[in-house]
């Protein structure tokens, strides 16, 4: 997480990285929405590519978290490509809610640290085959998700990285 009143120096690897997790919290809105409706567009695959532009661009100083959420997107990442597509699925949840409830300490959006149980709840929802609980709570989500993504873009590039001295490599 960055501390906003320093502006390191960015280069274009920073912009660029902080641009694609902004993405990450634009796509999955759209993405988590759409999952429990069966559209029959690449919604699952939506929602992988946002929680893959998020993982490999998080800016959290602390490298055990940010490795525990990386690593949460790509084995699900792994699990959906040899067919197990639901837990995947929950991996890719996990980065997304761990972000989320990251990003309440920067923004205090109400809600937002419920994110992570909300999508254990539409993910269980899925699982179990109750439609109606899955599109409320992914209605809920994806309104969390796009007013989060709409505070990261307000704000200047350069708060997401913060002091580029405190990042444990």
């Amino acid at each position: 997480m960055a501390d906003p009143h320093i502006k390191s120096e960015m280069d274009w690897i920073d912009y660029t990285s902080v641009i694609l997790y902004r993405l990450g919290f634009l796509l999955a809105g759209p993405s988590v929405l759409l999952l429990p409706w069966q559209t029959g567009y690449p919604v699952l695959e939506l929602c992988f590519v946002a929680a893959a532009f998020c993982a490999c661009c998080l800016h959290i100083y602390m490298k055990s978290f940010r490795m525990t959420l990386q690593a949460a997107t790509w084995v699900g990442l792994l699990c959906y490509l040899f067919g197990f597509e639901m837990i995947g699925l929950g991996g890719a949840f996990v980065t997304l809610g761990g972000l989320c409830f990251k990003e309440y300490f920067c923004f205090k959006v109400p809600g937002l640290p419920a994110q992570p149980l909300l999508l254990a709840g539409l993910w269980g929802a899925m699982v179990l085959g109750f439609p109606v609980v899955a599109q409320t709570l992914a209605g809920i989500s994806a309104l969390l998700f796009l007013v989060v993504s709409v505070a990261k873009w307000r704000m200047p590039l350069h708060y997401d990285i913060g002091d580029k001295s405190k990042y444990e490599i």
